[in-house]
């Protein structure tokens, strides 16, 4: 590792573990740190101390679970399983290889799908609510939606004024039917989730990942996963899980709406969704916030990249987009 990249930092936080490094490698965020004794993954973040704490609550209910599927942390030799200096919080994880090749058949989206299953079926709880705190979390998530609409369509606006549009204006304004269209479904199925909501009276929360995707995950030779990155984890609906991993799924390659129902069974043959989880879970999955955020994107002045690698990623979440609502299509027919 070079000395730009804070080796000597690096090795300052390494002294809570009494370990000193024979080899240093970053990778992202993660310093791989060879030593005498083995080697290991040291992550950095931006924690807050009471982000932490959560996050190390959660850690540690896996452990007491007995849930094979999470990279353990390994504790500072003060006990503490985090290490912070004046910029970053630290954890330590033993290091462990992601196999992309594997000693038997083994699909890695089936993998995640049924071992984030597992997690939610864990840690699922049952609890009565009122229906004050259901709206209320209706119109939360109601309000967001429409200021996000709003934005869009002021976009829209500005742009249909110009005389000539540029590449990335023209294909927005050739697909925002489509995408308005998926707001509204988003919208019609976020109500059928408060209806059928109001008549359980009672929802179902589980430990929520909260950023499940391929590479939030570490394979064994044997195709089996090992969760890692549980910074962002949070009690929610199970719908929230799965909609994050079936966008990345369908964003990551040209799967179908077939894939998309094969994943769905085998969820559900270790959690089955309830019937306002599933409206849900559709509600999620269709609102078009991946395209709205590139409009955010595109709009910045001080954006990064060219109007053309722009246009190829709005083209990219739009072919995304058409692969989940030929899902929610699917799904529509089997209710």
């Amino acid at each position: 590792m070079k000395e730009t990249l804070s080796t000597p930092s690096i090795r300052a936080i390494l002294f809570h573990y009494d370990l000193f490094p024979q080899k240093l490698e970053a990778i992202g965020k993660i310093v791989k740190v060879e030593t005498r004794y083995g080697t290991f993954a040291l992550k950095q973040t931006k924690m807050t101390r009471e982000e932490g704490e959560w996050f190390i609550h959660v850690i540690r209910r896996l452990d007491r679970m007995n849930y094979p599927f999470v990279v353990p942390i390994i504790p500072t030799k003060y006990g503490d399983y985090l290490a912070m200096d004046d910029h970053s919080t630290y954890y330590l994880m033993p290091w462990y290889e992601d196999h992309h090749e594997f000693r038997h058949p083994v699909q890695p989206e089936e993998t995640l799908i049924e071992e984030i299953a597992k997690l939610h079926g864990l840690t699922e709880r049952v609890q009565d609510y009122s229906e004050e705190s259901l709206l209320e979390s209706y119109n939360h998530l109601k309000k967001r939606w429409d200021l996000r609409k709003l934005e869009v369509e002021k976009f829209v606006d500005r742009i249909e004024a110009h005389t000539f549009y540029s590449p990335f204006e023209m294909a927005f304004l050739t697909h925002f039917e489509r995408v308005s269209q998926m707001a509204q479904e988003a919208e019609r199925n976020l109500d059928l989730w408060l209806e059928k909501a109001k008549e359980l009276k009672s929802y179902r929360s589980v430990l929520c990942h909260g950023r499940v995707k391929r590479n939030h995950a570490l394979f064994d030779p044997y195709g089996a996963a090992h969760f890692i990155n549980f910074e962002k984890a949070v009690l929610d609906s199970p719908a929230r899980d799965l909609a994050t991993l079936f966008r990345h799924f369908f964003h990551e390659e040209p799967w179908n709406d077939i894939d998309g129902l094969h994943w769905l069974a085998i969820y559900e043959k270790q959690f089955a969704l309830f019937d306002d989880e599933r409206h849900l879970f559709i509600s999620y999955l269709a609102f078009p916030e991946s395209i709205y955020q590139m409009m955010d994107h595109y709009v910045k002045p001080n954006r990064t990249i060219s109007e053309l690698a722009c246009v190829k990623q709005l083209e990219r979440r739009l072919l995304t987009m058409g692969r989940i609502h030929r899902l929610m299509s699917e799904m529509y027919k089997k209710e």
